[in-house]
This record gives structure tokens, sequence and C-alpha cells, in this order.
């Protein structure tokens, strides 16, 4: 049960910031279409989004900043979740093998992809992502189950059958288990990373078939295009010395108004509200973000609560280390899209004439979001005017009708590839074995 914190009169800014965040994802949860624009990334930026994309476990999000310096490269890893001491010991086994590549460096990316440590990089990988990896899968296979008679699903088996994978396997469609994965998990994701570097620009596939694709693919592309950095001779040096600093969770505890009492300051009549209520809990998606927001959809609405919120995890980059400057721009990658209120928060950041660069946003509205502690009262008195019109078109959306019912940076793109797909093929080979010799 959630703890109730005592009723603030008059109600503090940002105690009405925080319940107001609460109400709006409650009654509308996208507030916008998600951004379609394409970032162009440098080498060293690409690298780190492959970074947030590998160490991205389960339903965490992971932030990475990277800057190559001299005599060194120094990272800041940050998530949304504590640190595990599996965690660590993963990140401790891509940090050496960043700097066995690089010590040998140059070479070329088949001699690369000959080498046992990137075959340990590869099983790692996919072991520590499977549970993530399968959920993609499941929703790519759903796809080709529910458009089988479509060319777009006949070219994208035929592929599959030409690489020797068994297609009868994508009518399997089981729930992420966390087990051991098997070896057509291993095949589907090089595979998936080949096919949509070839047919990313096909207009007349569905954008979201390609979407499905490309992410069941990002892990053998992150593998294969950290691979292709740590191998060149330009990152020997900086690569030699890896200055890894990984950023705690910052958590709080927050008082917020009832659902009721916010809602009441947009819909005073209670005929009118009462009539709101009950359309909202018609809705099931509605429902179950009450639910989740405030614990249930009875008396629960009607009371003040502590909401346990955390700073998401480009935030607490972007504001717990030394990074923010006026001088020369960051890139923070992501292994999700920015929520809406992130892109709100890093958007006011640029009005001040910080230079900041995210991955793209999605426009989604989260309840356990945190204030970061730079410029949070201007920014909360700035972001309560975007949020009152986010509740305010959200309950015109109930009031009107009657509800019903009814979740990414280019990769691979390296010096030459078709042969790197091909010696790709091969580190996909080494990394299974190792999983098979580990199992005997």
């Amino acid at each position: 049960m959630a703890k109730r914190a005592k009723r603030a009169k008059p109600m503090s800014e940002l105690i009405e910031f925080y319940s107001k965040v609460c109400v709006a994802r409650s009654v509308k949860f996208v507030t916008d279409e998600a951004s379609k624009e394409e970032i162009n990334l440098s080498e060293s930026d690409q690298f780190s989004y492959n970074l947030a994309t590998i160490l991205a476990r389960d339903n965490e999000v992971v932030a990475v900043n990277l800057k190559i310096l001299p005599d060194k490269c120094r990272i800041y890893i940050s998530k949304s979740n504590k640190w595990l001491n599996k965690d660590t010991k993963y990140i401790e086994e891509i940090q050496a093998l960043m700097k066995n590549l690089s010590k040998d460096a140059p070479m070329t990316f088949e001699q690369a992809a000959e080498r046992k440590d990137v075959f340990a990089l590869f099983y790692n990988v996919l072991e520590y992502c499977s549970v993530k990896l399968e959920r993609r899968l499941n929703k790519l296979k759903k796809d080709i189950k529910n458009n089988k008679d479509q060319s777009h699903i006949k070219s994208f088996l035929e592929f599959l059958e030409s690489s020797e994978i068994n297609v009868d396997n994508l009518d399997e469609i089981n729930e992420p288990s966390g087990k051991e994965i098997s070896k057509f998990e291993y095949l589907m994701t090089t595979a998936c990373c080949e096919y949509y570097k070839y047919n990313k620009k096909n207009k007349s596939y569905p954008q979201r078939f390609l979407g499905h694709i490309k992410k069941v693919g990002f892990y053998a592309a992150s593998v294969m295009d950290i691979i292709n950095c740590a191998r060149k001779d330009k990152y020997k040096i900086p690569f030699s010395c890896i200055d890894l600093r990984l950023l705690d969770p910052v958590l709080d505890e927050q008082p917020i108004s009832s659902w009721t009492d916010i809602i009441k300051k947009y819909i005073p009549i209670q005929k009118s509200f009462k009539n709101f209520k009950t359309n909202c809990l018609k809705n099931k998606e509605t429902r179950d973000r009450l639910n989740e927001i405030y614990d249930g959809t009875g008396g629960q609405l009607d009371c003040e609560r502590i909401n346990y919120i955390y700073l998401h995890a480009e935030l607490n980059i972007l504001t717990n280390t030394d990074i923010l400057s006026k001088e020369h721009n960051e890139f923070i990658a992501v292994s999700k899209k920015c929520c809406y209120l992130c892109e709100s928060y890093i958007e006011f950041l640029r009005s001040k004439g910080y230079k900041i660069t995210v991955s793209e946003g999605h426009k989604k509205l989260y309840h356990k979001w945190k204030l970061p502690d730079i410029y949070s009262s201007e920014f909360a008195k700035c972001a309560l005017c975007d949020l009152d019109q986010i509740i305010e078109s959200g309950i015109e959306q109930y009031t009107k009708i009657i509800a019903k019912s009814d979740s990414d940076g280019e990769s691979a793109d390296s010096d030459n590839p078709i042969r790197n797909h091909v010696a790709m093929k091969k580190v996909t080979e080494g990394a299974f074995q190792i999983k098979t010799n580990s199992n005997l």
C-alpha cells in the first residue's frame, strides 16, 4: 500500500507539477506523434548508441555518453535500475574486448571476426539481452504469422531460407522466459541485421515490419559496429585507457494530490465529472493506467499519496556529470527513445544555450519521472502550461465520445558491409560454439 501524504495547503508548485504529470499520463499517455527524424551520428556517437543497446537488459533503459580524448576514452553510463554484479561483470568483459582489440589494431574486420574474444563478446551480448531479444523476435513473428501472403513477408522468408534458417520456428510465439536462447536466435539477429541493411529504404515495405526486423538485428549490428571501431588504428590509444564511470540511479519520494482533486480543477461541475470518470473507467487502457499510478480505481483516486520517482538515465548523465556545456555539443545515446518530459527538459536547456543531442523522442508520459535539480522550479513552471493543455485535450477526448477498449540510429554501416556480414556469420557460429561448450 502507498503511504499517505499530508495535504499541502496551498498546493506547492512542485506538488502541482508532479500531480499533473500523473493525471496527464492517465488521460493521455501519448502526447503527440513520435519523432521520425533521423540523426546523423559520428562514428564515436554511433559507438555510444551501440553500447546503450547491448547494455539494456529486459525493460531497463540505459544512457551512454562517450568522449574520445587524446590519451583516453571517458565513458559515463547510467541506467534506470541499480547496478548488479552481473551488470558490472558484463561491462568489464566488453571493456576488456575493446582494450584487447585496440591493442592489436589495426586489422581488417575479417581478421577481427576470427578472434575468440569477439566470439565471446557476441555470446555474452545475446545471453545478457536474451529476454529483450525474445520479446522483439515475438513481435516480428506476429507480423509474419498475420501477413504470410504479403509479398514483403514472402521475400523475407526466402532470404531466411537462403541463410539456412528454419522458418518453421517462426510460428512459435512464446513469452520471454529468460531461459537460454537457441541457435535460432543467434542466426536470426545476424540475418535481420543483414536484411535490414539492404531493404531499409524499400518504401513498399510496411515501416512497422522493417522496424521489427531492425530491432531484432540490433544486437548483431551493434557488435559489428563495436568491432569495426575497436579494430581501427585511430582508437588504439583512447581504447587502451578507458575511464569508465557507472552512475547510480537517483530515487525519491514525492507527495501528489489525488486524481479527483486535479480533475475537478478542469471539470468543476459534479455531474460532468462523474460522466467523465465513468467514461475513463470504461476504457481498459485508461483503467489499467489508473491502477498502475494510483493502485486502484475506487477510493484510491480520491486520496493523496506518495509517488516513487527516479531520474531518467539520460538526465542523470546530463545533470550529475561535468558534460553540460554551452561551448561544445554533447551526445547522449539512449537505448530507448526519450520520453516527452525528458525531451521537453532538454529543449528547455537548449533554450538556455546548452548544446545537447539525444536520441529521438516517443512523446510518451511517465508518472515516475523525476525533475533534475538544475532549473527544477523554472522548468516546472514552464511545463505546467503544457501539462494543462495535455490534460484538457485528454478530457475533451473522453467527454466527446464514449471511451472504447481496444512501443533507433543506423547501424552496421562499416567499411565493406558485404564482406563484414559474411564475416559476422563466422562470429555467430563461434559465439554459439561457446554456448554449446558452456553447456557440456
